[in-house]
């Protein structure tokens, strides 16, 4: 099986689901790549692209990473071949002058290359050309100057795009760090701040990818490792990534990553778009294979610092050596290869972690971005663009020194940046305890397993599950502050500990419900199933759960209620069925469908045939919407292993249904059930929107956010897809009249993230997305309105390549909306989905 690309393209998926765009490497005729394109890397104002090299192919291949010697030059590596170092021309100067110099050592393949004194590492992710996976040590035996020995000191089983990735000094420049993709397994370690008890933790029967990706991969998944000079003493950072390519520290010491999403999965409610994460101590940030990724509000998992939608995570650095503007210098730039970016993320702390705003720095269409460095020499930026044997060069990104007004940021008071360095520094504390049980440590760490900071509770609780259970198990047990025994009785839960069944249980479902916030009653969830999974209840156990969790289904908050279908059916709670089976059929967005039909496809009791035959309906209609290339086998699975749970006799009474072919609708033949109302224009529903006639409803516009197939693409508060923008902060973003305009006249204003493309090849005009492409074609999705029609270009036949003027994101979507409706969605959208929001509340009468 191949891999699933770090550099992944996208799904074909129905045009209600895309709102991307496609910038990947070309050839245009004879012109090699970087020829011409720096003017055509769109940039901030005051920066400009430079070509440094345009890169040989056939002689020196497709680069993917790069590192910097102490003299600024750069060593690049072909995705399968050589290792290069390069002396880049003058800032302004021809890049003919540029020199490029073949390293004449038996390493290459390398996805993560670092410099320290003196010395070369390379991480070696491929083994054609007679390579070998694992970490080099390659130096100059002679004092030439020239590197021409190679030690390799750490083998690693994995290779490819999933394969190991990036290398890095710690700040301190006394350890290297490295990361690794799901498919390398973890080498042996010396230590771990992991807690070693990492497992798949799925209480229902996972379904697989069913096209067969990572298929068998268990956890942790990808990986970050500290480690020494000498490739040794090996310790385990944090785990539960997907593909994270490169790593990255910011001034503060603290580390972040860039993960990937797996586009395959687009349209499910797993499905996670790319996301910076902060890789804490002893983190585990939940990444499980097929159906099993962990939700982000599970507290044995971490959220990431903020997500930036469908893409293809490469080389990651931070601009603090640059020469650019202070607001740049503080900047994380990282690089995505499936649309050309180059993003800015501007973090801000937030407790002891931090919160983050993005926007695209460099557009590098039609141009792959596979790698980052900063060269502190000239304060620029150097990205290479290629991958996967295409067109490669390497480009600088130059500021010409004039001052310039910054942008306006959330800025943060001087009071509560010391606030957030205390909180850091609290949770630094914890994370000393991360290794083997220290004396006194109890006493440090139980304070803080009530704190109301998420990640400083964290590295409490992986505090506690590194001491002696025997020294804490009954103090758990008896705590009396809520959030502090929900704390330890996860700690206690992960332990697998034979025999605590009973005390287990009896400790949680003591605790008073509706005393809980929603994050508390989230972990008790949550323990409730580890408890199940890992801890052999027995039937008094399991009643009693049974019957404190019954009475709180459905809830009402869809994250609750998805955990309490999932355990009501595992415990086959009475009336578990046809309740889950009626939150189905109310849920409003596809996703919330999903989650509940899940549950509902292992349930075994409580069916009639008539509840049977509402669930093949559901089947059917689901039929009908559209994801990533995996979305349709999910559904054939699900519904696959809900009819294994029929009887003979059920089987006799449904066999049409059973045997009725189940297939995914053809987009084409999908029309709009909803008959046209009116051709709305801003002007009209601007002036509706601004002279209301009572209250906006809620809930309606709950609906009417998936029944304008909003939620197809966007998500908000939570509900939804990531495959666009979150529009969940866009009523405090834009003006009532500007979101307006972007939903009535898509394509005003088109972000270069979702931007199609004009193709002119051999007299015709392609419009579309490249899907996929090999050597020497491309295959275009050219019908939106049916993605499985694909057409094929031959590099060489592209005349010509711009972006299109026009959105991907359909026009019309209001138009068979009555205005009341629209108000709804509008003042829906304008809260952030929080139905406490003032525009949802009646207005109180001042008195006489």
């Amino acid at each position: 099986m191949t891999n699933q690309p770090c550099f992944s393209l996208r799904s074909p998926i129905q045009v209600l689901l895309l709102a991307l765009g496609c910038l990947v490497a070309l050839s245009f005729g004879d012109v090699a790549v970087g020829e011409e394109q720096p003017s055509k890397i769109h940039l901030p104002p005051g920066f400009s692209a430079e070509l440094v090299y345009s890169v040989p192919i056939k002689e020196q291949g497709s680069w993917v990473s790069m590192a910097l010697d102490e003299k600024g030059r750069i060593i690049a590596s072909d995705q399968y071949g050589h290792l290069y170092r390069i002396t880049p021309s003058a800032i302004g100067a021809d890049p003919a002058k540029t020199k490029v110099e073949k390293i004449e050592v038996h390493v290459g393949g390398a996805q993560g290359l670092l410099v320290h004194n003196g010395a070369l590492y390379a991480v070696v992710s491929t083994s054609e050309g007679g390579y070998s996976q694992g970490l080099y040590r390659v130096t100059d035996s002679d004092g030439d100057d020239k590197f021409d020995r190679a030690e390799k000191l750490l083998s690693l089983a994995g290779g490819g795009e999933h394969g190991p990735h990036a290398i890095l000094l710690a700040p301190d420049g006394k350890s290297l760090y490295l990361c690794a993709g799901n498919h390398t397994k973890l080498p042996q370690l010396d230590s771990s701040r992991v807690p070693q008890n990492w497992d798949e933790d799925q209480l229902l029967p996972r379904i697989v990818d069913p096209r067969g990706h990572a298929v068998g991969i268990k956890a942790p998944g990808g990986w970050i490792c500290k480690l020494d000079f000498d490739g040794k003493q090996l310790e385990l950072i944090s785990v539960g990534y997907r593909n994270e390519y490169d790593i990255a520290f910011n001034d503060e010491g603290e580390l972040f990553t860039f993960d990937a999403d797996m586009e395959w999965d687009i349209g499910t409610p797993w499905f996670r778009p790319t996301r910076v994460c902060h890789a804490v101590s002893g983190s585990d940030f939940g990444w499980r294979t097929g159906n099993g990724k962990w939700p982000i509000y599970f507290p044995d998992t971490l959220p990431p610092v903020v997500d930036i939608g469908p893409g293809s995570p490469t080389g990651i650095t931070f601009g603090a050596k640059t020469n650019f503007p202070e607001h740049y210098q503080q900047a994380l730039f990282m690089g995505d290869w499936s649309y050309g970016n180059i993003y800015a993320v501007y973090l801000a702390p937030q407790g002891s972690t931090y919160t983050a705003t993005f926007e695209p720095f460099a557009s590098a269409m039609p141009l792959a971005v596979t790698d980052i460095v900063v060269r502190p020499q000239d304060g620029s930026i150097y990205f290479t663009v290629g991958g996967r044997r295409t067109e490669s060069a390497l480009y600088r990104i130059v500021y010409d020194g004039k001052p310039r007004p910054a942008p306006e940021r959330p800025t943060i008071s001087p009071e509560d940046e010391a606030l957030a360095r205390n909180l850091r520094g609290i949770r630094h504390q914890l994370e000393k305890l991360h290794s083997a049980s220290a004396p006194q440590a109890l006493d440090e760490i139980w304070p803080h397993l009530a704190s109301e900071d998420r990640f400083i509770r964290y590295a409490a609780r992986v505090a506690l599950e590194h001491q002696s259970l025997d020294d804490w198990r009954a103090r758990g047990l008896a705590e009396e502050i809520p959030s502090s025994r929900l704390a330890a009785l996860l700690a206690l839960v992960r332990s697998g500990t034979p025999g605590i069944g009973d005390e287990l249980i009896s400790s949680l479902t003591a605790l008073d419900w509706d005393a809980l916030d929603d994050s508390q009653q989230l972990e008790l969830l949550r323990i409730a199933e580890l408890a199940i999974i890992r801890c052999q209840l027995g039937a008094e156990e399991l009643e009693l759960l049974s019957g404190y969790l019954s009475p709180l289904f459905p809830h009402g908050d869809h994250r609750l209620d998805r955990e309490l279908s999932q355990l009501l059916v595992k415990l086959e709670a009475p009336g578990a069925v046809p309740r889950a089976l009626e939150q189905l059929q109310a849920a409003v967005t596809s996703e919330q469908q999903i989650d509940f039909a899940i549950a509902l496809s292992v349930a075994e009791k409580e069916w009639t045939i008539p509840r049977r035959k509402v669930f093949f309906d559901w089947f059917q209609q689901i039929a009908k919407s559209y994801g990533g290339n995996s979305y349709f086998g999910y559904l054939e699975r699900a519904r696959a292993r809900f009819v294994d749970t029929f009887s003979d006799e059920e089987r006799t009474a449904l066999a049409a249904e059973i045997d009725a072919q189940y297939g995914q609708a053809d987009a084409s033949t999908i029309e709009n059930s909803r008959p046209l109302v009116k051709k709305w224009t801003v002007a009209e529903l601007t002036e509706l929107a601004e002279n209301p006639q009572g209250k906006p409803d809620f809930q309606r516009g709950r609906q009417n956010f998936a029944l304008a197939q909003c939620s197809k693409c966007h998500r908000v508060a939570g509900a939804g897809s990531s495959l666009g923008p979150d529009l969940t902060g866009a009523g405090g973003r834009l003006s009532q009249k500007d979101l307006i305009q972007a939903i009535v006249e898509p394509s005003h204003q088109i972000s270069d993230q979702y931007q199609q493309m004009v193709f002119e090849t051999n007299g015709r005009v392609i419009v579309g997305r490249i899907l996929n492409l090999w050597d020497d074609e491309v295959a275009v999705s050219s019908n939106m309105a049916d993605p499985k029609t694909l057409t094929t270009i031959k590099r060489e036949e592209i005349d010509r390549q711009y972006p299109s003027k026009e959105s991907i994101m359909p026009a019309g979507l209001l138009d068979s909306f009555e205005s009341n409706d629209i108000l709804d969605l509008l003042a829906f959208l304008r809260s952030g989905g929080n139905a406490e929001h003032p525009l949802f509340q009646p207005q109180t009468s001042s008195s006489p």
